[in-house]
């Protein structure tokens, strides 16, 4: 079907609009419009620019660094989301040309310790913009309008200086305005952010994290281009990021002892693995000055909390020996000493699951 005149022309003057938006937000800063395949490093501003608060003269953003990082690990789906997220980055202007708007905000979600923070600097990182985190502390302030005011000098500061801007525990300013518990000048934060969502500049790029996303704003969270919810970590993810720590690099723990810890760890989340495991490398250090030890430790560790988890409970063991069996390949008589079971018990543990699962 041939389309009317008048949807062709409206379609024109969309894209000029938005790239007429793209361009000035460019034209405010040499910064804006830095192709990211040819920027060699993000340009970090000088902390004497930063904003700060009038009264107490605090800083109210530092600059996070963002390299020496591998990054956060995350499920399939998760990291194709950030991955496509990042991917926008140098083809604005193509987007731009169909009449699409380029993301310019993302708002994460999940339960602490599961890399809100490290997803944010592998952002920044790959689109090789500097990270600017936000001070709560600093912003926050019991004077009426002094919260305000600090949060929109932070954010006329991310919009003039092309960056990626850091917001985590966003809840703390972006609640409900239903929420009769809380005072007017939190309501007006929320009314704040909804004009500075609806005219972020395509130069700069939001990132918002919260662990209590129901407490949010409805308005608020539909002003995001993207949300992303960040998960708990799975067997697979729980393993790959206990084989990536130093410690276990360093002393050549086996893939059979980190798969046993990753499956005595079900339902932490990455930053618990991450402590538990260095905690336990520590120990070693000072029980034996050095990490000759580590892989023992982990074990004798990892053993009883499988035991524990399985216990007498028919459907947890079942879990386990699957998941030991399935994702990591142990033999059935493997599992029956972790377990402290007998090896025709976890046969046929194995084998009820899997005539289920046919």
């Amino acid at each position: 079907m041939r389309r009317p005149p008048e949807d062709a022309n409206h379609a024109v003057t969309l894209r000029a609009e938005l790239r007429a938006l793209l361009t000035a937000s460019q034209a405010q800063n040499p910064l804006r419009g830095v192709d990211v395949a040819q920027s060699a490093r993000a340009v970090v501003p000088e902390t004497t620019n930063l904003p700060r608060d009038p009264e107490t003269n605090q800083v109210l953003l530092r600059v996070a660094e963002t390299t020496g990082s591998h990054g956060p690990v995350l499920d399939d789906a998760t990291r194709e989301r950030v991955d496509a997220l990042i991917a926008e980055r140098p083809v604005r202007e193509a987007l731009v040309d169909v009449g699409l708007q380029p993301s310019r905000s993302v708002l994460l979600s999940g339960p602490p310790g599961v890399g809100k923070t490290l997803t944010a600097a592998h952002i920044a990182s790959q689109m090789k913009q500097t990270l600017l985190v936000v001070d709560l502390a600093s912003v926050m302030s019991s004077y009426l309008g002094r919260t305000g005011r600090n949060l929109r000098s932070i954010l006329d500061f991310a919009t003039q200086n092309e960056c990626v801007l850091f917001i985590d525990e966003f809840d703390a300013l972006a609640k409900r305005r239903e929420d009769d518990s809380d005072v007017g000048e939190l309501k007006r934060l929320v009314n704040v952010l909804l004009l500075e969502l609806d005219r972020w500049p395509a130069g700069s790029f939001l990132i918002a994290a919260t662990n209590h996303k129901e407490l949010l704003d409805s308005a608020i969270s539909r002003r995001f281009d993207v949300l992303i919810e960040l998960p708990l970590p799975a067997i697979g993810e729980r393993k790959l990021l206990i084989s990536s720590l130093p410690a276990i690099i360093s002393t050549a723990v086996s893939d059979d002892t980190c798969g046993l810890m990753a499956l005595a760890t079900d339902g932490f989340s990455h930053s618990d693995i991450v402590r538990l495991c260095n905690g336990t490398a520590r120990e070693s250090i000072v029980r034996n000055g050095d990490l000759s030890s580590l892989e023992e430790d982990l074990v004798r560790l990892a053993v009883p909390k499988l035991r524990a988890l399985a216990g007498e409970d028919a459907k947890i063991r079942e879990k386990v020996a699957v998941a030991a069996s399935v994702h990591l390949g142990l033999s059935n008589r493997k599992i029956a000493n972790i377990l402290g079971v007998s090896h025709p018990t976890v046969s046929r543990v194995i084998s009820t699951f899997r005539e289920r699962e046919q």
